[in-house]
C-alpha cells in the first residue's frame, strides 16, 4: 500500500539515520558465540556503505545515530582494529551531517575508552561525560547513554567502574564467567542480563538522566533515547538489557516526555511500545544478512508521531503486535521507494 506524501501537512522537526551492530571485520562468515546464528563479517561493512550512500541522499538529514559496535571484537584477536576502525570512520566522514556514536561492548573488546573517544567522538561534553545530551530542533532533546559506564570491560585494573560492574555479576551470577560456554546456568528470566557483555548505566548517570527528563518536562520538551544495550526486556530476547534497566526505564515512563528508546545489541531486534506511550525499537543487525540486507533507515520527528523510514524496513526492525505493516512512499531523493511505518505519539 502507498503512504501520504512525506510532510503532505507538515514538515518534520528533524529527521535522523539509525544504525546498530555493523560489526564488520575482515574475516570470512562465520556464527555467533553458539554457533546458532550466521555472520556475515564483510558484508556489514557493504550494509554501511550503502547506509551511508542512502543517507547521503537525504537533504534535511540532523545526524546520524550510530547506536555502537561499528566493529567486530575479533579484530582485536587479529591485530586489524585499526585497519578496521579506519575503513568504517573512512565511511561515515563521507556525510554531510554529524555522526552520534554511542559505546558497544565490541568497541571495548578493541579500544580503551580514551581511544574510543579519539576516534569516534563518544565524550563530547567538557566533563568528558560519555552521557549527554543536544537539542537538534526547538522542542525536541536527545539523551546519549552509556550502558557500559559501569562493566567489566573497558575500564584499567582497580577502576572504581571495574569493580562495582564486578561486584554485581558477582551477586547475580554464580556461574564461572571466565569461560563462555556457561554463562546462563542457572539463571532465569531477567536475570539472565547479568552477562560480562552487557553492563550498567551506574548511579550517576541515573540521577543525571533523572534530571535530564525534568529539565525536558519544564522546558515543554519531547525526548529520544539513544543508546546501545537495551532498557525494555519486551523489546529484546532477555539477555541483553543493561544491568540497571528497571530504574532507568521507570524514569523514561514517569517522565511523560519520552518518544522512543533507540537502542541495538539483540542482533535480531524487536519493538515494544509501553503503556506510557514510549515507543522501545531495537535495530537488527547488518551481520545478519550481510550485502543482501538493507538494515539501516531514517526517522523523521514530527510533533504528533515518528515516521521509520527504510529502503526494507524488515532487514532493521522485525515485526511485532503492536507495529503496523509498512506503507510504500516514492522520494525524489531515492532511486527506490521508502517503506515507511508511523509511530504515534501522545
Amino acid at each position: 500500500a502507498y503512504c501520504l506524501a512525506r510532510g503532505q501537512y507538515t514538515q518534520p522537526a528533524f529527521t535522523f539515520g539509525i544504525i546498530s551492530d555493523v560489526q564488520w571485520a575482515d574475516v570470512e562468515d562465520g556464527t555467533n558465540f553458539s554457533g546458532t546464528v550466521r555472520r556475515c563479517f564483510r558484508g556489514a561493512l557493504g550494509v554501511l556503505s550503502d547506509a551511508v550512500a542512502w543517507w547521503s541522499e537525504e537533504t534535511e538529514l540532523a545526524f546520524v545515530a550510530n547506536l555502537g559496535d561499528l566493529i567486530d571484537g575479533r579484530n582485536s584477536k587479529l591485530g586489524q582494529s585499526a585497519t578496521a576502525m579506519e575503513a568504517a570512520r573512512a565511511l561515515l566522514q563521507r556525510l554531510p551531517c554529524r555522526v552520534v556514536n554511542c559505546i558497544g561492548n565490541h568497541e571495548l573488546y578493541n579500544y580503551d575508552r580514551e581511544q574510543i573517544d579519539a576516534l569516534l567522538g563518544t565524550a563530547p561534553t567538557p566533563e568528558r561525560r560519555t552521557y549527554y545530551s543536544f537539542s537538534p530542533s526547538p522542542g525536541w532533546r536527545v539523551l546519549v547513554l552509556d550502558s557500559f559506564h559501569e562493566s567489566v570491560i573497558g575500564w584499567p585494573a582497580g577502576h572504581p567502574q571495574l569493580r562495582r560492574a564486578q561486584a554485581t555479576l558477582a551477586l547475580n551470577n554464580p556461574n564461572d564467567l571466565k569461560s563462555g560456554d556457561s554463562w546462563f546456568r542457572g539463571l532465569e528470566g531477567d536475570q539472565k542480563r547479568f552477562v560480562p557483555y552487557n553492563g550498567a548505566f551506574g548511579n550517576d548517570q541515573l540521577r543525571w538522566l533523572r534530571r535530564e527528563l525534568q529539565s525536558a518536562a519544564a522546558a515543554s520538551e519531547r525526548v529520544v533515547v539513544l543508546t546501545h544495550a537495551v532498557i525494555a526486556p519486551e523489546a529484546c530476547d532477555g539477555t541483553t538489557m543493561t544491568w540497571d534497566y528497571a530504574p532507568a526505564l521507570a524514569a523514561l515512563r514517569a517522565s511523560g516526555v519520552v518518544a522512543a528508546v533507540i537502542c541495538g545489541h539483540d542482533h535480531n531486534g524487536g519493538y515494544f511500545l509501553d503503556d506510557a506511550g514510549v515507543h522501545h525499537l531495537t535495530l537488527c543487525s547488518p551481520l545478519n544478512l550481510g550485502r543482501e540486507g538493507r538494515a539501516f533507515g531514517a526517522i523523521d520527528v514530527y510533533e504528533d508521531r515518528l515516521e521509520l523510514r527504510g529502503p526494507r524496513l524488515k532487514d532493521l526492525l522485525p515485526s511485532r503486535p503492536g507495529l503496523a505493516t509498512p506503507c510504500v512512499r516514492s522520494r525524489a531523493a531515492h532511486a527506490l521507494p521508502d517503506e515507511v511505518i508511523q509511530l504515534s505519539l501522545r
